[in-house]
């Protein structure tokens, strides 16, 4: 759903396979370093093998100066071109047995002989005998004629010559052999008497190059100072193209391209001059490495794959919060499309922010209307009508902006009896304007200790705390209602009349207070316009009239209407007992009181459109109370007809009641599966208030009304989950939820386990 280009889960997914890389890479950087050096010790090692061939080829290429100069200094072999031919026969055995003793010392030259010109003699250590029979018979070459070996080996002058390797039948064998050439005697180049010819076999060489690694499957080459190729490995004598420049010089190892391959070249150069070559294609050098790339690239690869898919599961399962949140503040604001923000974290972010937002601007409205909140619960207390479970808990009293500093309580009513000089035209502004100066003036002077309300168009009523009902405590409201008539009297030209209840405990009994200062209020008319009037004053002067202000009358006609018997016989005691036992009134009076009462119960009568003869029979209710014997025979009465018209208007409202209780329930089981159902919208079909619908459901059935629809809901989610071929998503969707994880988590809350451990129960049970 929230899977876009910005998505978190494809910030996290990256993030993972970037981790995945560096090692990756940090392993793909070592191992071309690997590789470099490999390549690097492998050139090193040759040229090292190599140093060591030349060592021991220049060490034997000595042994051709030693044999040379020894030949050429020795006095029996000097007479073979120092004395007369006809002399020489002699001297002919002597130089054989000379040739032998000198071929006799020398371990690397494997064959030699001497060609004298004059006479064509050939002398070697085993025989002497003639050129031509020498090159033909006795030594011939495989690839040259005997001309073409007398030619390039017996003519002009030589030092040192060498040739390329050659082929010489020996018997039925054919030897492969380096020559060399030496002119005799020692540098006489004009007077030249005979030529050294000697033979080096190849083998000997190749023996040593082969202990130089990879040499059987690359290519070494021995070059002269000539640039000749004496010996190669391979047979052939020709160098690749561009090799000769690559080795100009002295040693060293580098990569050469030949035939489109890639070689490690190595080379070095001896004494002599001659160049000792090394060439391996680099294939055969790192073929172990290649292998061991090849199995390194494979898991390589797997452990990419494998990688990739850990960061995938990682990337997921730290998404998958993130995608919940997402779907709850989705789902809690009723959004019908995905956010179009740039990813989950921004859309989260938007919406803390914007919740925050929200809930400042409810919190200002709360505060804009507390004022409104607070005149309404004090107005409800002043009247007694404040829940005592609400003044006892320690939340309720600062909900509703209220605080209360001292137990003690004391309630005086304020009523302006003239305001001509300050009102013009006597409307609603203008009493707005005068009831605003009464409460900044009372709110001033009370400070902390209490709070001033509304009451009626002209009143208003101080509830005022004190922390005790002593003197001194009486004496200090006195003085600050003696201030407040000073100010209002002075300042706005106001005569306002005061009634001042008893300081009481208990907030309890604040109503008790309000009516109190009602009955001191009422007095005014005795005590004149503009009067204080203290309820001590009066408790004791109200025998000749009752106490029945019109406030109280509304409220016995408000509790009848509703059925709250309850209320209307505490109306009943608590005026009992300001009439009857707290200021004994005389009988006239009291009947007075109650037939007032009485007409106050036949007004709700025909308010309700109750027929009275119908509900009290052929009995004369007025007569039966004028002629009770006693103020408690007519309170009883009254009582009686009080709970009458209460159970009369609580029957009509519970047989409605139980109507909308019944079709509550069924628009329930109707509707479990929308996922939108909630007491909300439930309220909203009903056309009521969701507090109203909640309480009255609780009413009627004993629980919430959200309890009965989860009961439902789980109650059909478990049928569902007897059904395999359901998933827990869509048992959820049919029960409800738009996905699983709500549904698991409330069914694991009512059943104790998941819906899959139940469906396993359920099946575990079903299969004996």
């Amino acid at each position: 759903m929230f899977r876009r280009r910005k998505s978190v889960f494809l910030t996290l997914l990256l993030s993972y396979i970037l981790i995945l890389i560096i090692p990756v890479t940090i392993s793909a950087v070592l191992y071309t370093n690997m590789e470099n050096n490999l390549v690097q010790n492998a050139s090193r090692s040759n040229l090292a093998m190599l140093e060591q061939v030349r060592q021991i080829v220049d060490n034997h290429l000595q042994e051709i100066d030693q044999m040379s100069v020894q030949i050429a200094t020795h006095p029996k072999l000097q007479t073979l071109w120092t004395i007369p031919e006809s002399e020489k026969y002699v001297q002919y055995e002597e130089a054989v047995k000379a040739l032998r003793n000198i071929r006799s010392g020398t371990g690397f030259i494997n064959d030699f002989y001497i060609h004298l010109r004059k006479g064509d003699v050939i002398l070697t250590p085993s025989l002497k005998t003639e050129g031509d029979l020498y090159f033909s018979q006795l030594s011939p070459y495989v690839d040259k004629s005997p001309e073409q070996a007398r030619e390039q080996l017996l003519t002009g002058y030589h030092f040192k010559t060498f040739w390329p390797v050659t082929g010489i039948r020996d018997n039925s064998t054919v030897r492969n052999v380096i020559q060399c050439a030496v002119s005799l005697p020692l540098g006489e180049k004009e007077n030249v008497w005979g030529t050294l010819v000697m033979s080096i076999e190849d083998q000997q060489i190749f023996n040593l190059l082969k202990q130089i690694e990879w040499a059987n499957s690359g290519s070494m080459f021995i070059i002269d100072d000539h640039g000749q190729v004496l010996l190669s490995t391979t047979g052939r004598y020709v160098l690749p193209e561009g090799l000769l420049e690559e080795i100009a010089s002295g040693s060293g190892y580098q990569s050469y391209q030949a035939n489109g391959e890639l070689n490690l070249l190595s080379h070095t150069t001896g004494q002599s001059g001659w160049k000792y070559v090394s060439l391996v294609p680099e294939t055969v050098v790192l073929q172990t490495v290649n292998e061991v790339k090849g199995w390194a690239l494979a898991l390589l690869a797997l452990a990419v794959v494998a990688g990739a898919g850990v960061a995938y599961w990682m990337a997921y399962r730290s998404y998958s919060p993130i995608r919940d949140m997402m779907m709850a503040i989705t789902n809690g604001k009723l959004a019908d499309t995905p956010p179009q923000l740039g990813n989950e974290y921004e859309f989260i972010k938007t919406s803390i922010v914007e919740t925050m937002a929200e809930g400042k601007e409810m919190r200002q409205k709360l505060e804009g209307h507390l004022p409104v909140v607070r005149a309404y619960f004090l107005s409800r207390l002043l009247r007694g009508q404040a829940d005592s479970t609400e003044l006892r808990e320690e939340q309720s009293l600062p909900f509703f902006g209220v605080q209360f500093q001292y137990k003690y309580v004391c309630v005086i009513l304020i009523e302006v009896d003239e305001s001509s000089e300050f009102v013009k035209d006597g409307s609603e502004r203008e009493w707005a304007l005068i009831r605003f100066i009464l409460y900044n003036l009372g709110s001033e002077l009370i400070g902390d200790r209490g709070y001033v309300t509304e009451t009626d168009r002209n009143r208003l009523a101080l509830l005022l705390t004190m922390p005790d009902d002593s003197e001194h405590s009486a004496q200090e409201r006195d003085a600050l209602i003696g201030e407040l008539k000073r100010l209002a009297e002075e300042r706005f030209r106001m005569k306002i009349a005061v009634g001042i209840s008893s300081i009481g405990l208990g907030l309890e009994n604040t109503g008790l207070r309000y009516n109190e200062a009602l009955g001191a209020l009422d007095y005014r008319i005795i005590h004149g316009v503009s009067a204080v009037i203290h309820f001590e004053q009066i408790k004791d002067e109200g025998s000749t009239f009752y106490h029945y202000p019109m406030e109280v009358e509304a409220r016995l006609i408000n509790v009848l209407k509703s059925g709250d018997y309850t209320s209307a016989e505490s109306l009943l005691d608590e005026l009992y007992k300001q009439n009857i036992v707290s200021r004994g009134i005389t009988p006239e009076m009291g009947k007075c009181l109650f037939i007032d009462l009485l007409g106050t119960v036949l007004k709700v009568l025909h308010a309700l459109k109750i027929d009275d003869q119908q509900l009290l029979g052929a009995s004369d209710t007025v007569k039966s109370i004028a002629n009770s014997s006693s103020a408690e025979s007519m309170l009883r009465k009254l009582k009686e007809l009080c709970r009458t018209i209460c159970d009369n208007v609580s029957g009509a409202r519970t047989d409605q009641g139980e109507q909308l209780s019944i079709r509550l329930r069924e628009y329930i089981s109707e509707h479990y599966s929308d996922h939108g159902l909630g007491l909300a919208s439930i309220a909203d079909h009903f056309g009521m208030t969701p507090q109203y619908v909640s309480g009255f459901f609780k009413k009627h059935n004993g629980e919430n009304l959200t309890d009965y629809m989860l009961a439902i809901r789980i109650r059909e989610a478990k049928r569902l989950l007897a059904n395999p071929d359901l998933t827990v998503l869509q048992v959820a969707q049919h029960v409800g939820y738009a996905t699983d994880i709500g549904f698991i988590r409330v069914f694991k809350k009512i059943e104790g386990i998941t819906p899959g451990k139940f469906r396993e129960l359920q099946n575990g049970e079903a299969a004996p």
